[in-house]
């Protein structure tokens, strides 16, 4: 089922073809043993029903959730899989977890001590190796390698690079040899240190189990190098009107753009409601096909406005859509003119427009009945 586009709401299209593609891609990258797929945050925002469902398809049996909720609903799309929670026991008990199968991520010694009074236990314990957020630091590794962890059964530790668009940096072997000698004094279990960008650059970081989200998405990460992923999410809003202005005009509140010579500009459906950065005023552009259009004024709840003058006769009109970001211009090179990670762009588009889903594949019967998805 495909549903017609609101004329008046941006869009966002997400391509689950290229989802399993880029699965694919790291997958022939890596060379641990269990590649694991990052769902928090609803997917990045992109769906988690579709998007777990796809790469399940494509032989995926790993999943990290961000919370108790969210890993709860991986489990029912999942039966099969290995679900962690990277929040640990901040939303659920140990038996809660025990119950759903759930294998929460635990992060300081009074969340351990908490899942060994609630007896055997799957889990996995996170290291702080120089990020300085969640983990157990150095004293505290020491302290739980005399105390012990029975009666839990430790499935991995993990660690999070510092530098998640630069792992090839030169900490990569002193990050790598930290995290090892961190855990040589605690039982044996899986070791988990790579993430998207150190999948493709460092091999040494791929030891025995992988989480990668951004590159699954199409989010490349790494500006040293091009990662060969495809863009999975595009975002196009809709023109709601054309005026031909005189030189002087003011456009936006508080004439934020003023006309240097005639123009004819297009309103279209889409703000910072929708996801769109403020930053972006009178900065970056929008695409018709290949004809770049800039945009003028500020960036209010629900409109932007773009110069059109020169474009071919109908392009920009009433009804036709213009590219936010897609095929002609990248999500990264977006967000970083608007000062922003590219992932926080995807999230926020992605909660703020509307969502539609392309899967050609007959073997996405669920995503392809679920084809329209409105915030």
């Amino acid at each position: 089922m495909t549903m017609a586009a609101r004329a008046d709401s941006p869009l966002m299209e997400i391509d689950l073809d290229r989802l399993a593609g880029n699965w694919q891609t790291v997958r022939d990258r890596y060379t641990g043993a269990a590649l694991g797929a990052v769902v928090k945050c609803n997917a990045y925002g992109l769906g988690l029903e579709q998007v777990v469902v796809t790469l399940s398809s494509q032989g995926c049996r790993q999943y990290w959730a961000l919370g108790y909720d969210e890993a709860c609903r991986v489990r029912a799309l999942a039966p099969a899989a290995e679900v962690f929670v990277l929040n640990g026991l901040r939303g659920a008990s140990a038996r809660d977890c025990r119950a759903q199968r759930l294998i929460p991520v635990l992060n300081d010694l009074d969340e351990i001590a908490q899942a060994r009074r609630a007896g055997a236990l799957t889990v996995a314990i996170a290291l702080d190796t120089g990020l300085g957020r969640l983990g157990l630091r150095p004293e505290a590794v020491a302290r739980l390698a005399k105390q012990g962890l029975a009666p839990l059964r430790v499935r991995a530790w993990i660690t999070q690079p510092a530098s998640f668009s630069a792992p090839e940096g030169p900490d990569r072997q002193n990050l790598h040899d930290r995290f090892l000698d961190l855990i040589a004094p605690l039982p044996r279990a899986a070791r988990s240190l790579a993430i998207s960008a150190s999948v493709f650059a460092c091999p040494e970081h791929h030891l025995d189990m992988a989480r990668v989200g951004s590159a699954l998405y199409g989010v490349d990460t790494s500006p040293s190098q091009v990662l060969p992923l495809l863009p999975v999410a595009s975002v196009r809003a809709p023109v709601l009107q054309v005026a031909d202005l005189p030189a002087g005009a003011g456009i936006g509140y508080d004439q934020q753009f003023r006309c240097p010579g005639p123009m004819r500009v297009a309103t279209l459906g889409i703000g910072y409601a929708h996801g769109l950065p403020y930053a972006l005023m009178s900065r970056g552009a929008v695409y018709f096909g290949p004809h770049r259009a800039p945009v003028v004024g500020g960036v209010s709840m629900g409109l932007i406005s773009v110069d059109v003058t020169g474009l071919p006769a109908g392009l920009a009109a009433p009804g036709q859509w213009a590219e936010i970001f897609g095929e002609h211009q990248r999500l990264e090179a977006l967000a970083t003119l608007a000062g922003l990670p590219a992932n926080a762009l995807l999230i926020a588009t992605a909660t703020g427009c509307g969502r539609r889903y392309r899967a050609a594949r007959p073997d996405q019967p669920l995503a392809s009945r679920l084809s329209e998805s409105l915030p």
